[in-house]
């Protein structure tokens, strides 16, 4: 089984793309730790998106084992709490892929051996699958002009077009 656990940041960016369920066509389930929850769900009726992602059986709760482990990640490396919960949660049940958009949280989950998969990537892979009615670049420039104010360098975004034929895993 396919696993991700994903961090609130690219959940955030997904679900106003209205593309998160679209994750279905790379993995068979994918995490949101508690902490990531809580983060979304002070979004005003984010947690009414959230449960329809639940509800569809793609998207499931976790909970950190070991609390400790997420504080000393979260307090040595300086991550937000949700980017160390869902690092902390991709090691506890060897997941092998985390999905997020912060440069020092990818890094770690990759000194992790862990694949790390942020929003352009995956807009990217569902453009080269025929997915998307829209190029990436537009859909990034939408989120860059959105309320979430998404920051994000054309580097990176011409990076992930580069390398959208590559697989996930």
């Amino acid at each position: 089984m396919t696993k991700a656990v994903i961090d609130s940041t690219t959940l955030i960016c997904l679900v106003h793309l209205d593309l998160a369920i679209k994750l279905s066509q790379f993995f068979q389930v994918v995490l949101v730790p508690d902490l990531v929850q809580e983060e979304v769900c002070r979004k005003h009726r984010f947690r009414y998106r959230l449960k329809s992602l639940y509800d569809s059986g793609v998207f499931r709760k976790c909970k950190t084992a070991n609390e400790w482990n997420r504080r000393l990640l979260q307090h040595d490396e300086a991550i937000d709490p949700g980017e160390a919960d869902a690092i902390t949660q991709a090691q506890e049940q060897d997941i092998p892929v985390f999905l997020g958009d912060e440069k020092a949280a990818r890094k770690i989950a990759e000194k992790m051996g862990k694949k790390s998969v942020g929003t352009a990537a995956i807009l990217a892979k569902l453009h080269i699958q025929g997915i998307l009615t829209g190029h990436p670049k537009e859909l990034i420039r939408k989120l860059q002009c959105s309320k979430l104010k998404y920051r994000i360098s054309n580097d990176v975004v011409e990076e992930a077009l580069k390398r959208a034929s590559e697989p996930i895993l």
